[in-house]
């Protein structure tokens, strides 16, 4: 195989494959039970060749002396399992693992602190099929940055009839002269979210991977970082078949797809029989005169003879509309920010700045449109614990597309209107998810309740 360089010139360094997830042991025998452990620990790993950075990660618990990795032990499930996850905390700060994107008891959605030192036990069936992700929710710019994060996938009983695929989990780093995490945010970070100066595929910088000429592939993508966005081409149509909330009735095809923190994508791709391609992150212009870099992400070496051709999907599984009407009862919330005054950079919902606010009350079962306006000047991927919503419109133009979605991107001085049922009590949470915003006071809590 040729040696593969990025950036080749003075300042080219060899490609690597890009690393596959590590899957965490299952260690349960009941088919439909999965049982794994996830210690949170403090560990050292390699973002660059040869320097070691301090970072906090999840490692496996079922095997002794197993290493902590980033991202961490990625859980595989079948919809409808029964999911436990003994979660013991050995750091020396409170952490916790939320579930982003599924549907669970509030007891179970990570949002409680588990101290330093002590365990918890997270025990609920999955009720979604789907592409998800989990962190903590205590510190949770920092902690996140750090390292501790991983993914679960949960498969349906109809999946596509794909024989390759791949999963790539997209962040990045800010790293240091010596190579450590660089962990105080500037007023940038603050504004914007961290943004690192390394790039990251499954935790490592750019590599490459190898396909047959000709073939189809099936990526379940994710934004793990805290602040950057993705506009990601490969050079060839990709086709979206899902989103957060599992696979949608009517995929369509997209030359770029951006991806704001926290949002996972699955699509499909069909190389030609050229000898190289890439995926690749455009530049993405952003609200406060800022930029997002263009990067490359994965080159895609095609070797080997030319394969056939799996079928592409171009239906889904069906998915009814909420039965939203006039009548529907419509909620708002208005987002807003304060970049210069004595508090510093802080951010509001409803002019409430979380945790000095009211919850929001609402009935169990009900059926809501939830109005958001973004009256700042920066985006905002806003997430809501334990629901899915259904996007009607934004900007007052009709939403083309049926899905189920958690995280929804606002543009600045933009509105979205979504649709959810609210089907499970308790209080949730429902903010930015650049955790930087959240944390300094983009979150609301909606208190559901019989």
């Amino acid at each position: 195989m040729a040696l593969l360089c990025f950036a080749c010139g003075d300042n080219e360094r060899p490609l690597s494959p890009v690393p596959e997830l590590v899957p965490a042991i299952d260690m349960n025998p009941d088919p439909k039970i999965v049982e794994v452990t996830l210690v949170a620990t403090a560990a050292t790993v390699e973002y660059e060749s040869g320097r070691a950075a301090n970072v906090l990660a999840y490692r496996d618990g079922a095997v002794d002396g197993s290493a902590a990795i980033v991202p961490g032990p990625m859980i595989v499930a079948n919809e409808g399992d029964r999911l436990i996850v003994h979660f013991k905390n050995e750091l020396d700060r409170e952490s916790s693992i939320h579930w982003h994107g599924l549907r669970l008891p509030r007891e179970m959605d990570g949002v409680d602190a588990i101290p330093a030192g002590a365990s918890f036990d997270y025990d609920f069936v999955l009720r979604d099929a789907g592409w998800f992700w989990y962190h903590p929710h205590i510190e949770t710019d920092e902690q996140i940055d750090l390292g501790l994060q991983g993914t679960l996938l949960v498969r349906g009983a109809n999946e596509p009839a794909i024989a390759r695929a791949r999963l790539f989990v997209l962040d990045d780093i800010e790293l240091d002269d010596r190579g450590e995490v660089v962990i105080e945010p500037s007023r940038d970070d603050l504004v914007h979210g961290r943004r690192g100066d390394t790039l990251l595929v499954n935790g490592k910088p750019p590599g490459f991977v190898v396909a047959s000429p000709n073939s189809v592939e099936r990526w379940r993508l994710v934004n793990t970082s805290n602040g950057r966005f993705f506009k990601l081409r490969v050079g060839v149509p990709m086709r979206v078949i899902g989103w957060d909330g599992g696979l949608i009735p009517t995929p369509y095809d997209v030359d770029e797809l951006l991806l704001g923190p926290g949002e996972r994508y699955d699509v499909v791709v069909a190389f030609d029989d050229r000898s190289e391609m890439r995926l690749e992150t455009l530049e993405v212009r952003r609200g406060h005169d800022t930029v997002d870099a263009a990067a490359e992400l994965v080159r895609i070496r095609l070797d080997g003879p030319v394969v056939a051709r799996d079928s592409i999907p171009d239906v889904g599984p069906p998915l009814a509309r909420l039965p939203v009407t006039a009548q529907t009862v419509s909620r708002r919330f208005e987002l807003s920010e304060s970049l210069d005054g004595p508090a510093g950079v802080v951010y509001f919902v409803n002019d409430q700045r979380w945790p000095l606010n009211t919850p929001v009350d609402v009935k169990l079962g009900d059926l809501e449109v939830l109005e958001v306006v973004n009256d700042t000047d920066g985006e905002h991927p806003m997430h809501i614990h334990g629901f899915f919503v259904e996007v009607l419109d934004r900007d007052g133009v009709p939403e083309p597309r049926l899905g189920r979605k958690d995280t929804v991107v606002l543009g600045p001085r933009s509105t979205l209107r979504a649709a959810l049922v609210y089907d499970e009590p308790g209080m949730w949470m429902f903010h930015c998810q650049i955790p930087e915003h959240a944390e300094r006071g983009m979150t609301a809590d909606i208190d559901v309740h019989p």
